[in-house]
């Protein structure tokens, strides 16, 4: 609800009109405290879709086209190790998958499910070779095809970049890479944090074996503690006020707040190796003996980076353009954070549509 900044009239007009915005400020206090107490998280990852291969906790999904298959090269999906992968699938209406699906695209989303206690020695190596892999064989052998395009976001996108180029069959025609980090020499705070002498990957995995899901929230919140600790309660209140529907809000607050476990190996090599040694770039990875060199990636390469993330900033995602032997690359900077990407109505209307027009004519 606007409110009059100055007031105009009578006492007893000035007196109504100051009760009246007084009432709705309480009106809308109490159904915002209702609904932080009281209301059920909405449902998430609707799609249709059908689990078309497991290993261990991890769903590989083909989701269902309500208008059959437009373009031959199938689409393969790949998150982060936290939070849960139905960011890129959140609420009909507001999801990458829904979106790309209705465009005509074969699409295929890789669920790596909740880590347990029996996980905490997968690495990266576990992950390219034993998951990603395999993953991409069987989207290949499901949509009868030996080339495939790889949308990695995130932590997925940095995976994806791994997996390349020890994998050339079959063969990845397109990679996408949105807020993915492959530089790691200076990644804003979080290098200031875990570069610090006393920040010890190896004391953290050692200690904890199956990194709990709340230290790594914690530490993701506390990048940007009065925005995440009281800046998306305020929002919602003002989207109250304003009468605007609350349904989004509720869905990213399910999703923010909806982690897994981190694998202490992975997390051991994440800190250690990619964080304060920064090999990726320096085809110094190593992963089953093997060292990744980003060159051999020749796949056609689309870059998107937020300019307001800050969890991955712009030029960590750009470094990969000068490191692969992608003779067709674009970058594209946007202007929000790092969801801002995948979630939201600059997503929806800019982020979503270029993203479909980009893999349209290379599929």
């Amino acid at each position: 609800m606007k409110k009059n900044l100055l007031l105009v009239g009578s006492a007893d007009e000035i007196g109504a009109k100051l009760q009246e915005n007084y009432d709705q400020m309480l009106d809308s206090t109490r159904k915002w405290a209702e609904i932080l107490s009281f209301d059920p998280a909405p449902q998430t990852g609707m799609s249709p879709k059908d689990v078309v291969w497991t290993k261990n906790k991890t769903k590989l999904y083909r989701y269902v086209s309500p208008n059959g298959y437009k373009y031959r090269t199938p689409v393969l999906m790949v998150y982060a190790l936290i939070n849960k992968a139905y960011i890129l699938d959140l609420t009909p209406g507001m999801s990458l998958v829904e979106y790309l699906n209705n465009a005509g695209f074969d699409v295929y989303l890789l669920d790596w499910g909740d880590f347990e206690w029996e996980d905490r020695n997968l690495n990266f190596g576990n992950f390219v070779f034993d998951y990603i892999a395999r993953a991409v064989r069987k989207v290949c052998q499901i949509s009868n095809c030996n080339e495939l395009s790889i949308l990695g976001y995130c932590m997925g996108g940095t995976m994806t970049a791994m997996y390349a180029p020890l994998f050339p069959q079959p063969i990845i025609k397109n990679f996408i890479a949105l807020a993915a980090p492959f530089d790691f020499s200076n990644a804003g705070t979080q290098s200031i944090w875990m570069k610090a002498p006393g920040f010890s990957a190896d004391r953290i995995t050692d200690t904890f074996d199956l990194i709990p899901k709340d230290f790594i929230q914690t530490g993701v919140m506390m990048l940007r503690p009065v925005n995440n600790f009281l800046g998306t309660y305020s929002r919602l209140w003002k989207s109250i006020d304003n009468g605007a529907s609350v349904l989004a809000w509720k869905a990213l607050d399910k999703w923010v707040n909806d982690n897994i476990n981190f694998p202490g190996e992975a997390y051991r090599q994440w800190v250690k190796e990619l964080y304060q040694e920064n090999k990726l770039t320096k085809n110094e990875f190593v992963i089953k003996g093997m060292t990744i060199d980003l060159a051999k990636i020749k796949s056609n390469l689309l870059v998107m980076a937020g300019e307001k993330d800050h969890l991955v900033l712009p030029h960590q995602s750009e470094a990969i353009m000068n490191l692969v032997s992608s003779e067709d690359k674009t970058y594209r900077e946007h202007p929000v954070g790092h969801g801002g990407l995948v979630f939201g109505n600059y997503a929806l209307n800019k982020s979503y549509p270029f993203i479909a027009d980009w893999l349209a004519a290379r599929s």
